[in-house]
């Protein structure tokens, strides 16, 4: 059984560490049956090697109250620009989260993105679907009024300066008993390089409303 799923979300997380980007990290944890709970066996989980990721405090991030609380907005440029970069959809009004955090007494609050479920649009994609790269995307709006070019200038650098070959090794290295093959993990790479070298044109066309 093929497993879009946890790839989609252990090669985001690897892309977005890339760039710094406000993500959800995770990597690649073996799951004993043993400690899953019954009504998840009940509809077919299994032992198995999984991705997980590290727990976070906090709750969904709510635009009209937390943007004024977040302590972390110079990475908001970093979150719209790598949303863009994938074609992660399925975020426009949620799957953004509020980290909340106490370190040494002092607490904050971050702006974070989580369920990367929908890369390249579509949780099942294919070497045939992503053949032709995006040539826009939207911006989940709340997002994308806080941002602007001057703003987006250093995420974009960052991105543009990233070699293939690291983009590239952020779809190996996944368990065999995914079952994604080699095709699709070569035609999801290609995809991400060339939307690299797009990514100005990508956030311009899909946002004229960002200056």
């Amino acid at each position: 059984m093929v497993q879009k799923p946890v790839i989609i979300e252990l090669v985001a997380s690897r892309l977005g560490q890339l760039i710094g980007a406000p993500i959800l990290r995770g990597g690649v944890v073996y799951v004993p049956k043993e400690i899953i709970p019954g009504d998840h066996l009940a509809v077919g989980a299994k032992e198995g090697f999984h991705f997980g990721v590290y727990m976070m405090d906090g709750g969904n991030f709510v635009p009209t109250q937390h943007y004024t609380e977040i302590e972390n907005t110079s990475q908001l440029p970093y979150a719209g620009v790598f949303l863009a970069w994938l074609a992660i959809g399925d975020q426009e009004g949620h799957n953004q989260y509020l980290q909340q955090l106490e370190v040494g007494g002092v607490k904050t609050k971050r702006f974070k993105l989580v369920d990367m479920g929908f890369m390249f649009g579509s949780p099942g994609w294919t070497k045939g679907s992503i053949v032709k790269v995006h040539d826009q995307y939207k911006i989940p709006t709340h997002l994308a009024g806080k941002l602007t070019f001057e703003k987006l200038k250093p995420a974009i650098k960052e991105l543009t300066a990233i070699d293939n070959e690291s983009i590239r090794q952020c779809f190996d290295d996944c368990p065999e008993e995914w079952g994604i093959s080699n095709e699709d993990r070569e035609a999801g790479a290609n995809n991400v390089c060339a939307a690299k070298d797009n990514i100005e044109e990508i956030i311009r066309k899909g946002n004229p409303s960002i200056r």
